[in-house]
């Protein structure tokens, strides 16, 4: 049984919580939310890079951001090994726990959520709302009923569990639930840690101008970062991050003719493009083009056979 409509709550915009994210990671929720895809149980599929083809100007690094945002938020619990996604407080919110029929469709795609840490978050969800809401139609289901005794875990426990892997020996923590990567940022992008105080006071240009290939214009580049971190609406941390791994592709996969200027970069809003990816080499292109031409004088070319 297919969804072909989505239970939206227009009291979200009265959420603090709701008020505080991006524009982009309100609208990858909202997207999620009402994904044709997106099962009984709140399960959708995580593929940023497919993601991103349903919205003009979005790219697969943007839509990590902002499903890293909302992981960070315990909007959603994300899963990138088995590439799920589970929206946390759809079962409380979508009301499909009143009818009982409904309910029964929400224990098969529980059944079917490959991932195990989803699969306890969805328990502890549903243990919630047995807890607080009793006289839901659904608990009166045995199919529903059997899932509040099988395991399961917080998903705001996920992260600090996570640290303490291997740290808890002869605990009752399930050794599943701490190998999977949560979508928060585990990339080394050699930027220091965040700032103890409240006033980060670290020269994030200066890190990425030193990092950038082709330095050209430091004046004008210094000039447009301001503006770009503006533009970027999100930390200047995070867009130095991006800058960086920019700029380690740059270096691996072009030369200095062929790669951007850091102000070039900036003014164009590069952070939102596809990372630099190795080049088919000349040999490579020669050989090919020797290939095609030889199927093609001698006839085994398809397109020059059917001629």
């Amino acid at each position: 049984m297919a969804r072909d409509r989505a239970n939206v709550r227009t009291d979200m915009w009265n959420d603090d919580d709701w008020r505080e994210l991006s524009v982009p990671a309100q609208h990858l929720y909202l997207h999620l939310l009402s994904a044709p895809t997106l099962s009984y149980a709140g399960i959708a599929d995580w593929r940023p890079a497919r993601l991103s083809g349903m919205s003009k100007g979005a790219t697969r690094l943007s839509i990590e951001r902002a499903g890293a945002e909302l992981v960070e938020k315990f909007f959603v619990v994300c899963d990138d090994e088995t590439e799920e996604i589970l929206v946390r407080s759809f079962l409380k919110y979508d009301g499909l726990l009143h009818k009982p029929n409904v309910a029964k469709a929400m224990v098969k795609a529980f059944e079917k959520t490959v991932s195990a840490t989803l699969r306890a978050v969805i328990v502890h969800e549903l243990r919630k709302l047995h807890d607080s809401h009793p006289e839901l139609n659904a608990f009166s289901v045995p199919e529903v009923a059997a899932l509040l005794s099988r395991p399961s875990t917080n998903a705001k426990e996920l992260t600090a569990k996570g640290s303490q892997k291997g740290s808890q020996k002869g605990s009752e923590v399930d050794p599943s639930l701490l190998t999977t990567n949560y979508l928060l940022p585990t990339t080394d992008y050699s930027l220091p840690a965040k700032a103890e105080t409240e006033t980060d006071t670290t020269d994030y240009f200066a890190m990425v101008w030193k990092s950038w290939p082709k330095k050209d214009d430091r004046k004008g580049a210094k000039a447009k970062w301001k503006i770009a971190v503006e533009e970027f609406g999100q930390s200047e941390r995070q867009l130095a991050e991006i800058a960086v791994t920019h700029a380690q592709a740059y270096a691996a996969y072009r030369t200095k003719q062929f790669t951007p200027a850091l102000v070039v970069w900036l003014n164009k809003a590069r952070w939102d493009n596809e990372l630099p990816q190795p080049e088919e080499s000349k040999q490579q292109s020669a050989v090919a083009h020797n290939l095609k031409l030889y199927e093609r004088l001698s006839g085994t070319d398809s397109k020059a056979v059917g001629q």
